[in-house]
């Protein structure tokens, strides 16, 4: 661990802490304690990851993108929103069509969410 992240690493811990108190008192105990987990080590990845600069100067908001990530970034959040458009639709005439009753929230929005972190991660592996 690098000692100049110690002030972001103890208010993630807070945070993911917080998320994983919440989501218990929703889900029970092991699931809270899971996504509070997961949460405190994405906080982790994202610090060591190298996809952020570390500006030191900033202690609970250390990392920054430069101009490379506000562009990956920028690429990342039209595919996320047109994949979660693209399934609300296909779900829109699933329903219509044949009276099937898929819920249109949660499917778009997790598939919105995914396709963001899978395309942030392939940009980034690019050369």
């Amino acid at each position: 661990m690098k000692r100049e992240l110690l002030p972001y690493y103890v208010s993630r811990a807070i945070l993911a802490a917080l998320l994983g108190w919440f989501m218990s008192l929703q889900l029970g105990l092991w699931p809270g304690v899971g996504m509070g987990v997961l949460t405190f080590a994405g906080f982790l990845w994202y610090a060591h990851s190298g996809f952020y600069l570390v500006d030191a100067s900033h202690p609970l908001f250390p990392l920054r993108r430069d101009a490379r990530g506000s562009v990956i970034r920028d690429k990342a959040v039209l595919a996320a929103v047109a994949a979660g458009m693209f399934i609300y639709l296909l779900i829109f005439l699933i329903n219509v069509l044949f009276d099937a009753g898929v819920p249109n929230g949660p499917i778009p929005l997790a598939a919105g969410i995914i396709t963001y972190f899978v395309t942030t991660q392939w940009f980034f592996q690019q050369a």
